[in-house]
C-alpha cells in the first residue's frame, strides 16, 4: 500500500487515532509493517526514519 493519501487531520483527530491504535493493540503491527515496507524499498533518506521506527517499535513492545 504505497498510495499516499493527503488527509487534513486535526491534532485532536491524530490524538484519537493514536489512542485507538494503542488501545486496540494495532500500533505495534502498523509500525512493524511500515518498517518492513521501508526495508524492501531501500530508498535513500529512509535510514533515519527506519532508526526512529525501530526505536518506537521497541517502546511499543514493552
Amino acid at each position: 500500500m504505497n498510495a499516499k493519501i493527503k488527509m487534513n487531520l486535526t491534532d485532536e483527530d491524530k490524538e484519537l487515532l493514536v489512542e485507538t491504535l494503542l488501545s486496540q493493540g494495532y500500533a505495534y503491527e502498523v509500525v512493524d509493517s511500515e518498517l518492513k515496507d521501508l526495508e524492501y524499498e531501500l530508498k535513500p533518506g529512509y535510514e533515519t526514519k527506519v532508526r526512529k521506527l525501530n526505536g518506537l517499535l521497541k517502546k511499543l513492545h514493552n
